[in-house]
C-alpha cells in the first residue's frame, strides 16, 4: 500500500519591498592616471632609466598613475543607496569600511557647496554629515550634486533649511557666487 501524502497549498504573501533608490558613482576622467602610468612605463621601454634619478622618476610616475587610477575607480564605483532604514554608502574597491549604513535619525546635516566658478549644478558639491549617538567624531561623505538625492536626504532625515537655504529651489541653484547652503536637524 502506498501512503498518500496530503499537500496543502499555503499562500504566503511576500514581504513588502523596501523603497530602495540607488545613486551611482561619478564619472571620472582617467586621463591623468593613464598618462602618468604610461609615461613611467615608456621611460623603461625606451631605455631612459640608466641613471638612478631617471629610474626613480619613472617609478614615481608609475606609482602616481596607479594612485590616480585607484582614486578614480573608488569614485566611479561608489553607490549611495537610499532606503527606509537609512543612507547606505557602498564603495566595493575600498580596502577599509566598504559599507556604511547611516540611520536617518543620525544624519544631522547636509551642505551644498557652491563655488563662484561653478556654471552648472552638477559641478557643486553635496556633503552629508553623520554622527553616531554618543560619539564626538563626525563622518562626512562628499559627492557631486544631484537634486533628487539632496531632496531625498532632506525628506528622510527631516532636515530643515538654515539661513540662505530657506528659499532655494534644489532644481535651480543660485550659481555664480561662493556660498554654502545648509540643512540641519
Amino acid at each position: 500500500m502506498a501512503e498518500v501524502a496530503e499537500t496543502t497549498n499555503v499562500t504566503t504573501q511576500p514581504a513588502p519591498a523596501n523603497d530602495v533608490i540607488v545613486f551611482g558613482g561619478e564619472t571620472r576622467n582617467m586621463a591623468m592616471g593613464i598618462a602618468m602610468l604610461g609615461a613611467g612605463g615608456a621611460a623603461f621601454i625606451s631605455g631612459l632609466t640608466h641613471t638612478f634619478f631617471a629610474e626613480a622618476m619613472a617609478w614615481t610616475f608609475i606609482a602616481w598613475g596607479v594612485f590616480f587610477l585607484y582614486g578614480d575607480l573608488l569614485l566611479a564605483t561608489r553607490r549611495f543607496i537610499i532606503s527606509d532604514e537609512g543612507l547606505e554608502v557602498k564603495i566595493p574597491f575600498r580596502f577599509w569600511s566598504r559599507d556604511k549604513l547611516w540611520a536617518w535619525k543620525d544624519v544631522n546635516r547636509m551642505d551644498i557647496k557652491i563655488d563662484g566658478r561653478n556654471t552648472h549644478a552638477k559641478d557643486c558639491e553635496l556633503q552629508v554629515h553623520h554622527q553616531f549617538p554618543g560619539e564626538i567624531s563626525l563622518d562626512r561623505e562628499d559627492r557631486n550634486y544631484d537634486p533628487e538625492l539632496a531632496m531625498l536626504i532632506i525628506e528622510r532625515a527631516r532636515l530643515k533649511p538654515d539661513g540662505e537655504a530657506a528659499g532655494v529651489d534644489l532644481a535651480n541653484l543660485p550659481l555664480g557666487k561662493s556660498t554654502i547652503l545648509t540643512w540641519k536637524k
